[in-house]
């Protein structure tokens, strides 16, 4: 496996990517309408466009010419981060069979790299607070929880998000 700088003509299978990742660890988590709902052409566009936003990095765990995983990632959106300060993983998925295989560790440390590299001094990781496993793997990689927490609703259902945190 290989972890490389995304390539816009990934977007297909880091869609492939997203949509199965979400159907598998979001279920019983998300209504279950939102899951049936989403599509990789959509999603593929939704990737496309943020390629072109500047600042914004995708890196992928290529196993023999397939992408297994993704890292998205960048400056932070949230509006208490210090500019040039705070760095954001604003997506990590990979297929359920890559987990448990250093694969999403590898991506991890890859954004982690390329932010410092970027002067970033921490990074934060929102996550919806059902997700135990995708907490534990932050807690694991050095993140704590800080006190921020935002509520998303999909498809009417209102979802909790933590923040974790992490030096860099």
């Amino acid at each position: 496996m290989m972890i490389r700088a995304a390539k816009i003509e990934d977007c297909r299978e880091i869609a492939q990517v997203t949509v199965s990742s979400w159907k598998t660890t979001y279920r019983g988590q998300v209504p279950d309408s939102y899951l049936d709902d989403l599509s990789v052409p959509r999603r593929e566009e939704g990737w496309r466009d943020w390629f072109t936003h500047e600042g914004k990095e995708f890196l992928v765990a290529d196993e023999n010419g397939r992408i297994v995983g993704f890292v998205n990632f960048g400056h932070s959106l949230d509006e208490d981060a210090t500019p040039g300060k705070t760095g954001e993983v604003y997506a990590i998925y990979l297929y359920t069979e890559s987990q448990g295989k250093q694969v999403g560790k590898s991506l991890w440390n890859g954004a982690m790299q390329r932010l410092r590299e970027r002067g970033f001094s921490e990074a934060t990781v929102w996550v919806l607070d059902t997700n135990r496993l995708a907490r534990e793997f932050y807690e694991r990689r050095g993140g704590s929880l800080d006190e921020a927490q935002k509520v998303l609703n999909i498809d009417g259902q209102d979802l909790l998000e933590v923040r974790y945190r992490v030096a860099l």
